[in-house]
Order: structure tokens, then sequence, then C-alpha cells
């Protein structure tokens, strides 16, 4: 106990270290984040440094306590790729369709990893057989590059991007312990403390008023994609968990995701384009403080992922448990349908209301002050 402890205290110590050294470097090397008024409206400019000092640690404490290969040769080559990916991309933002191509890259390595060939999708889908392996590589692949994307998507608020990460890692925890694979514990417990660590510097509280670092693309992409791999290891052990129970940890970002490239493509824009169109957007815009946003978010994280652990722990078939995907489908789909129809009307109603007089459109300010008066430029959206 008192070596897990001291393993515990210098990890995060070492964590905490690394962003506040690479904090400073990363300014002298121009690695930050600049406000623009329209997205990011944040104040200052924020080192990107997060997801750095997170993975540096993280892989420093996992080869002092268990070697090399203890998430296997594939898993390290892919983390490496795309974090360098992402810091490339915070330094000179890169073509979209470029990182497409090398995130794909990555998950081909990550899926080269794992016994695919024994994915666990339930009762009619599952087994080793030739005829399904190409099902279920196409799988790995889409799912590793849709989490990279979604978690990286994710990140638009103080804390959001880490904090439901924290919350998926002590989900994956609790359910790797509860089937026996006590193996992936200590990896994923010296994550989280890494995690745990940056926090500190990015999560808001009574003691941060807002954050100081931010995770950066190269942080929120190699939290998707270890969140990703560890998953899949666990739907293709000898004792696998069900893929869809799992997926019910990382439903929150891959629904909002799912949603934003629907609505776009109906709006007739690249699904890749930036917007304000994301769940954190729209509670921001609805009133919520972003300290409240990050909260809402991680405790319906917390709710999806404890579906998906009583799931596991009572056996249901992994056809129930996708089948039971759809209900936070139809809650994110009613909130954004419910959220962007009362914004519309806010607006067409301060329009009206300066189309009236000129005292009519001070009114109309004062009512877009009352709309958005917990949301100030400056704490919009970091």
């Amino acid at each position: 106990m008192s070596g897990l402890f001291a393993n515990t205290i210098a990890t995060f110590v070492l964590g905490v270290s690394l962003v506040v050294i690479l904090r400073n470097l990363a300014v002298t090397f121009q690695l930050v984040d600049r406000p623009d008024a329209v997205r990011k409206r944040h104040r200052g400019t924020i080192p990107l440094c997060g997801g750095i000092a997170i993975f540096t640690a993280f892989a420093v404490a996992s080869f002092i306590q268990g070697g090399p290969d203890l998430f296997g040769l594939n898993f390290w080559l892919g983390l490496l790729v795309i974090t360098l990916i992402g810091v490339v991309d915070d330094r000179m933002p890169l073509p979209a369709v470029g990182r497409l191509i090398m995130q794909l890259a990555m998950a081909v390595t990550f899926v080269g990893g794992t016994d695919i060939g024994s994915l666990s999708l339930g009762v009619l889908l599952s087994g080793n057989g030739p005829l399904l392996l190409p099902l279920f590589y196409f799988i790995g692949v889409l799912f590793v590059t849709g989490l990279v994307n979604s978690w990286n998507m994710l990140d638009g608020v103080d804390g959001l991007a880490g904090g439901v990460a924290a919350v998926a890692l002590i989900w994956l925890m609790i359910i790797a312990g509860s089937e026996g694979m006590t193996e992936f514990i200590p990896s994923l417990e010296t994550l989280f403390i890494c995690l745990c660590a940056f926090l500190v510097f990015n999560m808001r509280s009574p003691w941060r008023a807002r954050a100081s670092v931010f995770l950066g693309d190269a942080g929120s992409t190699a939290l998707g994609a270890t969140i990703a791999y560890v998953i899949l290891l666990l739907a293709t052990r000898s004792s696998a968990v069900s893929f869809p129970a799992l997926l019910w940890v990382v439903i929150v970002p891959v629904v909002d995701t799912l949603s934003l490239i629907v609505r776009r493509f109906l709006a007739h824009r690249s699904p890749m384009s930036a917007d304000r169109w994301h769940l954190h957007h729209l509670l921001l815009d609805h009133g919520l403080t972003p300290a409240a946003t990050t909260n809402s978010l991680m405790a319906a994280s917390a709710i999806c992922g404890g579906i998906g652990y009583v799931g596991t722990l009572l056996n249901v078939p992994g056809e129930i448990m996708a089948i039971g995907l759809i209900v936070p489908i139809v809650v994110h789909t009613s909130f954004v349908l419910a959220a962007t129809g009362y914004l519309t009307r806010a607006r067409l109603n301060r329009t009206g209301s300066g189309l009236r007089s000129d005292g009519a459109e001070a009114l109309g300010g004062a009512s877009r002050t009352t709309v958005f008066k917990r949301v100030g430029d400056a704490d919009l959206e970091r």
C-alpha cells in the first residue's frame, strides 16, 4: 500500500512539474492558442502543452513501472504518431484531409495491436471467423478514428475534454476490475493521475477562475486514441466485455460528433468545418457558465458509463446494449432541437425589437444580455 501511494504521489508530481516546465517552453516556441472573438473567446494567449505533459508523464511512469511492452509496441508507436500530428497542427494548422489520412494510419497501427478478430459485438456477431475479420477491422479503425475526432471536438470548454476522459477512465478501471482483467488497472490509474495533474491547471474551481493551460490538439486526440485502444483491448480479450456495453462509456462525445456531422451535411457544409454547433456551445449559449457546462457533460458521461457497467455486470447481451444506445441519441437530438429553437426565437425577438425603434433596439440589446447574461465574451468558451 505504501508503495502504491508513493507511486501515485510521484506520478502526480511528475505530471504537475511537466505542465509547469512545458508551459513556459510553449510560450517560447509560440505553441499557444489565441482568441479570435468568433469561436475562441478566452482571455489572452494560452499554452497548448497539456497533452504533451500528460502523455510524457504517462510514458515515463509506465516505462518505469511496467516496461515498454505494457500496452504493446503498436500502442506506443500509434500514440507517438497521433501526438506529433497534434503538436504540428497546434503550431500550424494542417489540411483536414491530410490530418484524417494520418489519423487513419495511426488507427490501423492501433487495431493491429489488438486481437480484433475476437471483437465481442454480441451473440450474433462474435467469434474468430475469417468472414468477420474484415468487418471487425473496419469497425476498429472507424472507432479509433472517430473517437480521436470526437475528443478533439469535445475540447471547447475549460476542463471538459479532460474531465470527460477522467470519467471514462474511472469506468474503464471499474469494468476491467469487475471482469477480472486487472492487468489493465495500473496503466489506467497512471494515466488518470497524469490527467488529474493537468486538470489542476485546466479545470475551473474556486481556486482557479479559468484555465492557464489547454490540452491542444495533441492532447485531445491522444486522449481519444488511448481510450479507444483500451476499449478495443477490453472487447477483444478471452474474457471480453461486450463492445456495445463499452460504447456507453464514451457515448456522449460520440453522439455529439455524429449529430454535428449530420447537421453540417444538412446545411451543405463540410463535416470538418468549424462552427459553434457543438453541445457545449449550445449549453453555453443557453446560459450555462463554462464550469456548469463541464460539470453537466461530465455528469451525463458518468450516468452513461454507469449504464454500461451495469450491462457488463448483468451480462446483458450486446444487441440489447446496442439498441439501448438509441436513448442517449434521442435525448441529445431532442435537446439540440429544443436549444436551437429557443436560441433562434431569442435572436428573432431581438431582431424584431430592433426594427421597431431605436428605443426598442436598446431593449433588444438588454434582452440579449438577459439571454446570455451568464456567458460573457471573455468566458464563453474558455
